[in-house]
């Protein structure tokens, strides 16, 4: 009976399997991402047999492992202790340091990969890397180059690194990517060592005690570079998000559609009681044809998305969401797993219309009114009153919260309130109804008419609209305000007028570039506290630190740098910033640091990497930098939930329209033409998109004035309210264009337009 019912009702089920098929392929598509987005051992120590990690130091509140520098006396114990283990062949210090090859004077390839671009040649044979053409370095001033270089052996290659511009000697081409130079080069330019590459024998026993970790197999990947896991973190976290918003919204469209196909189909349900079908039957008569259309849309939505993951591979690099190399293959258990999840969503989203469709009396079938008896259940009427009280309740906390907190109550109050008025949409739809003037003709007569005893046909329209304006406004405006609000927060912490900033193409200033300009600069670094904890710190001028660090004045505190060098030093000052340490003892210890701003305080002058901005200008930069990230979170989730919501409108208004067949062969006898019945449809499903546009921002627009008054109040300065209209008018538009669409496909189907009102009766 499931598989007849849904070969012979199709129109029924659309919106279910479409929902499950674009649900199933944004899980398999985002599990197969997921699986590739995992941290992989680096190539450059892709053909050690083991590497051992230094000491990490690992946060109570969470976060990624920080692994502290060797000292050079715990690294020069540390390699004669592994030389001398019977079996390594070989360990190898891992140092890498920032260089980018300068063309036509400026810096050229991806800064992000630049930043650990250069090695020491005692490395190369770490990643199985081996001289193909000339020689490898044996002084300052040479360097192997990678043959994608395209650079001859004896070329003069400028380049650009932390201290400035040089230029270096070709002595030789590899073929593995990066620079490499003698390892007394390198081990200035690189600072502090983290890793040991060991080439060993299998069944050799390493031994390092507290001084580190030993790493094999896949385990290696925990030393890959930190900029490349915060990448992946970054892209893992818009996956995971995709994950649960997708079957989130996808458990959403399947139980309204579901519901609404129950209430369409009472005197069906009706008919089956009466004819002897159980309560138990109809459960799992309902329950067994979506899974059928689970199934049916689940293996070809599985397989659109694992195919569909690799075509996303450099896009996500593109927008800075996974390192540069990544790459996308198929993954089977990612299929399967979608699949199943499909399964699982599907029966999640029909459970509760299956439990209420056992319930439906055997006269139910001989019933032929249209108008609905209780358009609202009495689980909807509680959790929709329940809603509005949680919502009103934390929107009376508003007095009495800190500036700081108040942007997130006023946003989780307006999503609670969201809720509350898409489940109490059917009593809040009719008396908005009859505030729209009828007309004098008998379209608006009609409509007003037909919304008034429909509200649940109406509700199940206007609501999925309520929630995507309302979360689109409200999300979209919110952060554009906030990002307003920051932008002019960080351009008053700025009091020049101009600076010299990095340029797109490198990831920071050299000390040549900040020498040659006139005005005041800070160069960050990371320091570690004897605890091993390690605290973001600028090269300024004295030793100043936080009050949060609990240290006195004239207290002495033994900091361990990034070349892993400790040195004792005495607090200066207590201060409210960051922490301040002498700028020169910077440099000393961390020679591949890089400084991103000079504040100037006379004329730019231009150096390679640098360009001159106003501080307003570089501030937006930085800001935009961050929220290009943030727009992409919001546009695909956005553009889920919307896809989503516009899935359910068009479905509903088909089923909708289907079901009331009867309803349309009635006025066409007693004397409508096609044209006007086709109108009434449609202006009734544009009726109920409008009145869901208009609850949506009546809720979503106070709540973005009271966040502005929390943002004003937080940074004591005017903001700019940000509507975010483009946004809105893609919603409001597609839904009303599906709505009209889908209220018109089912009279192209029947026939009703070239007066074939009996095809549609039958």
């Amino acid at each position: 009976m499931s598989w007849a019912f849904v070969r012979h009702q199709w129109a029924s089920f659309l919106g279910t399997f479409a929902a499950l098929l674009l649900g199933v392929a944004v899980i398999s598509g985002s599990l197969s991402l997921w699986a590739a987005a995992q941290p992989r051992v680096p190539d450059a120590l892709a053909a050690t047999d083991v590497v051992i990690a230094a000491p990490a130091f690992k946060s109570a509140e969470g976060g990624f492992p920080v692994y502290r520098p060797w000292s050079p006396e715990e690294l020069s114990s540390l390699l004669a202790k592994l030389s001398a283990t019977p079996g390594v062949r070989s360990a190898v210090p891992v140092r890498t340091f920032y260089v980018q090859r300068l063309v036509d004077g400026q810096p050229s390839g991806d800064p992000g990969e630049a930043v650990h671009s250069g090695a020491a040649w005692s490395s190369a044979g770490l990643g199985g890397y081996t001289i193909q053409n000339g020689n490898p370095p044996s002084r300052s001033g040479e360097v192997v180059v990678p043959s994608s270089a395209g650079v001859p052996v004896g070329a003069a290659l400028p380049v650009l690194i932390a201290a400035g511009p040089t230029t270096w000697t070709v002595t030789g081409v590899t073929d593995g990517g990066g620079f490499y130079v003698d390892d007394a080069t390198a081990s200035s330019l690189a600072g502090g060592v983290r890793a040991i590459g060991v080439l060993a024998d299998r069944g050799a026993s390493l031994q390092v005690g507290e001084l580190g970790t030993v790493l094999t197999g896949d385990a290696r990947s925990a030393v890959e570079p930190e900029q490349d896991t915060r990448t992946r973190w970054l892209g893992a976290q818009l996956i995971i998000a995709t994950v649960f918003v997708g079957g989130f919204v996808a458990v959403f469209v399947v139980s309204s559609t579901c519901a609404f196909a129950v209430t369409s189909r009472r005197r069906e349900l009706g008919l089956l009681r009466a004819v002897g079908a159980t309560p138990g039957q109809v459960r799992r008569l309902l329950l067994t044809e979506t899974l059928l259309v689970a199934l049916l849309a689940g293996v070809p939505g599985a397989f659109l998305g694992a195919l569909a993951a690799p075509l996303l591979a450099d896009p996500f690099v593109a927008a800075g969401l996974e390192p540069v190399g990544f790459t996308v293959g198929l993954s089977w258990w990612a299929v399967l797993i979608s699949v199943l999840v499909g399964v699982v969503v599907a029966a999640a989203g029909v459970w509760l219309s299956a439990r209420r469709a056992g319930r439906v009396p055997p006269l139910d079938a001989l019933r032929d009114a249209a108008v609905e008896k209780r358009p609202m259940t009495r689980t909807r009427w509680v959790t929709g009153i329940l809603c509005v009280l949680a919502g009103g309740g934390l929107a009376l906390l508003l007095p009495g919260s800190s500036a700081n907190d108040k942007p997130t109550i006023v946003l989780m109050s307006a999503m609670v309130l969201l809720v509350a008025a898409t489940l109490l949409a059917p009593v809040l739809v009719v008396p908005l109804v009859r505030l729209v003037p009828a007309g004098r003709g008998a379209t608006g007569v009609l409509v007003r008419g037909a919304a008034s005893v429909a509200a649940r046909r109406l509700a199940s329209i206007a609501a999925p609209v309520i929630a995507a304006v309302g979360f689109a406004v409200l999300l979209v405006g919110t952060f554009q305000t906030a990002s307003v609000a920051v932008d002019i927060e960080d351009a008053a912490r700025i009091p020049a007028s101009s600076v010299a900033a990095r340029s797109s193409a490198v990831p920071g200033l050299s000390e040549t570039a900040v020498r040659a300009q006139q005005g005041t600069s800070s160069l960050p670094t990371v320091v570690y506290l004897p605890s091993g904890e390690p605290i973001s710190a600028v090269g300024g001028a004295a030793f100043a630190v936080p009050p949060e660090l609990g240290l006195q004045v004239g207290s002495t505190v033994p900091l361990r740098f990034a070349d892993g060098v400790v040195v004792s030093l005495a607090v200066s000052s207590i201060s409210s910033a960051s922490v301040e340490l002498p700028r020169d003892l910077v440099r000393l210890h961390d020679p591949n640091a890089l400084t991103p701003v000079v504040q100037l305080s006379a004329p730019f002058v231009a150096s390679p990497g640098a360009v001159s901005m106003t501080a307003r200008a570089y501030v937006e930069r930085e800001a935009d930098e961050e929220n290009d990230l943030v727009d992409l979170f919001l546009a695909v989730l956005l553009g889920i939930s919307v896809g989503y919501t516009a899935l359910a409108v068009a479905n509903t208004v088909l089923m909708a329209t289907y079901a009331r067949r009867q309803e349309f062969v009635t006025l066409h006898r007693t004397g409508a033409t096609p044209g006007q019945t086709v109108r009434v449809v449609i202006v009734e499903s544009l009726l109920a998109v409008v009145l869901g546009v208009a609850l949506g921002l009546a809720v979503a627009v106070p709540a973005l004035f009271e966040a502005r008054a929390g943002l004003q109040e937080e940074i004591g300065a005017p903001v700019t309210l940000v509507m975010p209209w483009p946004w809105l008018l893609l919603v409001a538009g597609g839904c009303a264009l599906l709505a009209a669409f889908a209220s018109f496909m089912p009279f192209l189907r029947s026939g009703l337009l070239s007066g074939g009102a009996r095809t549609m009766a039958g």
